[in-house]
């Protein structure tokens, strides 16, 4: 817990909140939750982050958050409220970078039932930027109403640290609005992961296969490797039926400009297969796109299974 003026307390008997946004200190007020006394041997302690799953065609997608509410399964929410709303680049938040919303704090041991960020209503709070540099406003249904909210359980045990990760897909998640209303629309897709459950996928995209397929442009889009959930499924495209897990963009190595890699975090130990295709696929519609190889790996917590495309 960090001390001085930077950062205030709202304690209620043994409870004490704070919330980091990367590396900036938040101040914390009006903590609108009451629990009475807790026991400090029916306590665990929590520590929630953000991330994200990467997007092409725009180089920010910002959310504005006035604070974090975690619901435990037999009492009220824990609402959190920051002193100022604080603003997120979702697109910041890839590649095993996270942005820390908890950190350790003292919770009541008992099982949750959702996690939920509670979004600011002001205007112009949300919004994208695209690859041409201008800004264009994001709508996000009722989420002054109800917010970013992820329905997955978990349990706390007593003395037990939990690290969680809410894993939020911008590239499933944000869609062109055809509306007078706003440019972009936020249809969130997020995933609550358990940190020390999950693995990672990564790997590089032979040079000859990018240009056998013939990308348009290698240097600006050099195709996407999709994860599947399972062994041996046939790979389908964004918003068909068969939806992958995550798509995740192949990028030059910066250090070896002829090598291509991707990696897909934040997966949960299991089967997956996984392909890789360079098509530009739109995640409205139901598309045709060519796969050029497909592999099944399995996914072990904390490790990271490598899969080349050759």
């Amino acid at each position: 817990m960090l001390e001085g003026d930077s950062m205030k307390y709202c304690v209620s008997a043994t409870w004490k909140t704070a919330l980091l946004c990367l590396s900036v200190t938040l101040a914390l007020s009006g903590c609108e939750w009451e629990f009475g006394t807790i026991d400090e041997d029916e306590e665990g302690k929590l520590t929630l982050e953000l991330a994200d799953a990467p997007v092409d065609d725009l180089t920010e997608v910002n959310i504005t958050v006035t604070g974090v509410e975690v619901k435990p399964s037999d009492e009220d929410a824990l609402v959190f409220t920051f002193d100022e709303p604080e603003t997120y680049d979702l697109l910041e938040l890839q590649n095993g970078k996270t942005a820390k919303l908890l950190s350790n704090e003292d919770v009541p041991a008992e099982s949750y039932e959702w996690i939920r960020l509670n979004l600011s209503s002001e205007s112009g709070a949300h919004y994208v930027v695209g690859e041409d540099g201008g800004r264009y406003s994001l709508a996000i249904p009722s989420g002054a109403q109800s917010g970013l909210q992820v329905n997955a359980g978990f349990s706390i045990d007593e003395d037990d640290e939990i690290e969680l990760t809410l894993d939020f897909d911008v590239r499933k998640s944000v869609v062109n609005a055809n509306s007078t209303l706003a440019n972009y629309l936020l249809r969130p897709v997020l995933r609550l992961v358990i940190n020390d459950e999950v693995g990672s996928i990564a790997g590089t995209v032979d040079e000859s296969t990018v240009i056998a397929v013939e990308c348009d442009n290698a240097q600006d889009y050099a195709g996407l490797v999709y994860v599947y959930e399972g062994v041996d499924i046939s790979p389908d495209d964004l918003g068909s039926g068969t939806e992958p897990v995550v798509a995740v963009p192949v990028v030059t190595d910066e250090e070896d400009p002829g090598t291509y890699r991707y990696e897909a975090s934040l997966l949960s130990e299991g089967n997956y297969t996984v392909s890789y295709s360079c098509d530009i696929d739109n995640n409205d519609v139901d598309e045709a796109i060519e796969f050029v190889e497909t592999e099944s790996v399995e996914v072990e917590a904390g490790e990271e299974a490598e899969i080349n495309f050759n």
